[in-house]
């Protein structure tokens, strides 16, 4: 049967079957035809050994459709003839997961009924699909299947070899950053993390900064150096090194001098925060030109003070 797409009330998508497919409309008719047949010939007598061949033919006709692998669309037609259509499919939960996906794997796009529906093996193909964390399927005779979905949660965006990647908080990755999505900007609002080891060392760095509002908004990308520490850069084009071990104190050491000096807003090209007993700055270009000249300026009035003593 053909099906039409709309909302359903609960914000889901709702895919119904008209009444029109050729192939359903065949099966019936002969069915029918078969049954005004029946109808005309006169009932045999039958005993224990009638019924216990017809049982037999019955059985072999089953099995022979199980072995030939068409018992489940033979179960499908007779389910659909007898109006256990699967005309309501209502998905609720996908964000992420397109709905022609969802009904792909469902695997009623050549089925019409519930009754050969295999809702165990919808599920595992289902769980399959890069966005899905859990699933839950529910068959509601004769014919509205329900089917529930989790999503995976989106952490960060992780850039390897020039290859970007939708990662969840663990590090597990998603799915591919496409050039659609490049494009539209989506996931523009989540961390960007860069080199080797950086997916799986996210949950250590990402809600450490997290708790800094003044330093979280400022972070463009989060560099993993030799898979063993972390640079951040800033929008203003600003890198920050910090060290190995004690990143917690570093951040907190970073966040005072933001708030107490502004520090971040400053000519600064890098802020080294490797060393343990002080901060290093290195000054944009401009700003070491003048530094530099300051400091030859004040050499000069220090000398001239020197000599007139």
């Amino acid at each position: 049967m053909g099906r039409r797409i709309g909302r359903s009330n609960a914000g889901g998508v709702l895919a119904s079957s008209d009444n029109y497919n050729p192939v359903i409309l065949a099966v019936r008719s002969r069915l029918r035809a078969f049954w005004r047949r029946l109808d005309t010939i006169a009932a045999p007598r039958t005993g224990p050994g009638t019924s216990l061949a017809l049982g037999f033919i019955i059985a072999g006709w089953f099995y022979g459709s199980v072995v030939a692998g068409t018992a489940s669309t033979l179960v499908s037609g007779i389910g659909a003839s007898v109006g256990l259509q699967a005309e309501d499919i209502v998905l609720t939960g996908q964000v992420e997961t397109s709905e022609q996906d969802l009904i792909a794997a469902l695997g009623l796009l050549d089925k019409n009924s519930l009754l050969g529906f295999d809702a165990a093996g919808a599920r595992e193909r289902l769980m399959a699909l890069p966005w899905v964390k859990d699933v839950a399927i529910r068959k509601l005779y004769p014919g509205k299947l329900t089917v529930a979905l989790a999503e995976k949660r989106a952490a960060a965006v992780w850039q390897h070899n020039d290859r970007l990647t939708v990662v969840e908080q663990s590090g597990k990755l998603i799915a591919k950053f496409g050039i659609a999505d490049l494009l539209n900007n989506r996931f523009a609002h989540l961390p960007h993390l860069i080199g080797e080891g950086a997916s799986q060392s996210a949950s250590e760095i990402l809600p450490l900064v997290a708790t800094h509002p003044e330093l979280v908004g400022r972070v463009a990308s989060y560099s993993r150096v030799a898979d063993r520490r972390w640079d951040l850069e800033l929008a203003n084009g600003m890198m920050i090194k910090l060290p190995e071990t004690g990143i917690e104190q570093s951040l907190i050491q970073l966040a005072k001098l933001t708030t107490d000096d502004r520090l971040l807003e400053r000519q600064i090209d890098v802020i080294d925060m490797r060393l343990t007993d002080r901060v290093v700055l290195r000054l944009q270009e401009e700003a070491a030109k003048v530094r530099a000249s300051l400091v030859k300026d004040r050499l000069k009035a220090m000398k001239k003070v020197d000599r007139k003593l």
